[in-house]
């Protein structure tokens, strides 16, 4: 049986405003057309600055079929391997960790928003620092409890103190706030393992090595739940605060108190 779980805090609220473009937007330039993503008015001058001794009257055929040249990539070959030799040197620099075996056929990121769990720290070549998925940090823990640990960061947010008025930084330390975690992690330390990504995230999957079975999580840059799918294991939350009330009068619902002034909501479903 599957198990499906959202986890959310319910400390903050977000308001969004539509933002529209038009084809006469002065800000954007004559002749920009969004919907297909050209800037017409920009092409036109560039092809006549180019081609100084075209005739006045050139069609418009003619400058599409310019562009199309100025625009067009110089190649899309993979470098020389001749000239470039792989040597697997940027393993050295920054270890991978945390990435399945069927993933390490490709460029691994680097900087991608949430590459802090697939490099390691300087500790021991084991663990790794948090990825800021905003509002939410997101942390694989090696030591129990293990799981997707959660902290909503703006609780511990350290402001510094000004300077002529200005403040230059602020910071932010990490909490165990929630961690989405199975009973069967306990026995021994899970394997974590991203196994997918794209341009919006990545997917992990948590596993329990003697069962095979894991627990299945998507990370997205922005996302306003920490979610994931059980399947064959017995789900279990774990926080480093008091939990000082439960409120679980809605079914598959329940709101979480902590003694530091937080309040989770956990959204739970066998379908």
């Amino acid at each position: 049986m599957k198990v499906f779980a959202l986890l959310q805090a319910a400390v903050v609220a977000v308001a969004a405003r539509r933002v529209a473009a038009s084809t006469s937007d002065p800000n954007v330039g004559e002749g920009y057309n969004f919907l297909q993503d050209t800037v017409k008015g920009a092409t036109d001058k560039l092809v006549g600055t180019l081609s100084p001794n075209a005739p006045e009257t050139a069609s418009s055929t003619d400058q599409d079929s310019a562009s199309g040249v100025y625009f067009a990539p110089f190649g899309t070959d993979e470098p020389s391997e001749d000239l470039f030799k792989r040597n697997s040197s940027l393993e050295k620099i920054v270890p991978i960790i945390n990435v399945a075996q069927e993933a390490l056929n490709q460029p691994i990121p680097t900087n991608k928003w949430w590459a802090n769990i697939i490099h390691v720290t300087d500790l021991k070549n084991l663990t790794n620092y948090a990825a800021w998925s905003n509002p939410y940090a997101v942390k694989l823990p090696r030591t129990a409890p293990y799981g997707l640990q959660t902290c909503y960061s703006y609780t511990y947010r350290q402001i510094a103190p000004e300077v002529n008025g200005t403040v230059k930084e602020y910071n932010h330390s990490y909490h165990n706030d929630l961690t989405l975690s199975s009973q069967e992690f306990f026995s021994d330390e899970p394997k974590y393992e991203v196994y997918e990504w794209d341009e919006g995230g990545a997917k992990l999957r948590t596993c329990d090595e003697s069962s095979g079975k894991c627990m299945e999580s998507a990370l997205v840059s922005g996302m306003a739940f920490v979610s994931a799918t059980y399947d064959g294991l017995t789900p279990r939350i774990d926080t480093e605060h008091d939990i000082v009330d439960v409120d679980d009068s809605a079914p598959g619902k329940f709101v979480i108190h902590l003694n530091n002034s937080q309040t989770w909501v956990l959204y739970a479903s066998d379908k």
